[in-house]
């Protein structure tokens, strides 16, 4: 019986460092495709207050007025996501969004600037300071 024991014990660590391996190829594969593409993305629910739907807009004005010509070229967009939506599950689970989040979006670099999104909701200027200071660090690496 203690030899079983033993066994299993040696066969369940055995298996548990095969999977750390193999989570980190895929994290070495994830970083070796960078995109110089830039996404912003404000994900959502269907049922929201002002303030909410004044960071998307805002946030949108901000993208829009700051990178027209980057967004023109295909190499930016700004995308309002609903998170009620079905089809919205894939995007939120590769990029781990589980809730209301402002993200800047640059290869595998992630920005989550929802807190200074909230915070400067009513305010387009600072939330144009806030998004192109996440762009710049995004597209930096």
């Amino acid at each position: 019986m203690k030899q079983l024991v033993m066994f299993g014990l040696a066969l369940v660590m055995t298996l548990g460092s095969l999977s750390c391996n193999a989570q980190d190829n895929k994290k070495a594969d994830a970083k070796t495709a960078v995109s110089n593409k830039v996404e912003v993305y404000y994900f959502h629910f269907t049922r929201r207050c002002h303030t909410c739907e004044s960071v998307e807009s805002n946030a949108k004005l901000a993208v829009e007025s700051l990178y027209a010509d980057k967004i023109k070229a295909g190499e930016y967009s700004f995308k309002g996501i609903n998170l009620d939506d079905a089809s919205s599950k894939a995007i939120a689970e590769k990029l781990g969004v589980g809730g209301q989040t402002l993200l800047v979006v640059s290869g595998s670099n992630k920005i989550d600037i929802t807190s200074q999104g909230f915070m400067n909701a009513q305010n387009l200027e600072k939330m144009k300071e806030e998004i192109k200071k996440a762009v710049e660090k995004a597209t930096k690496g």
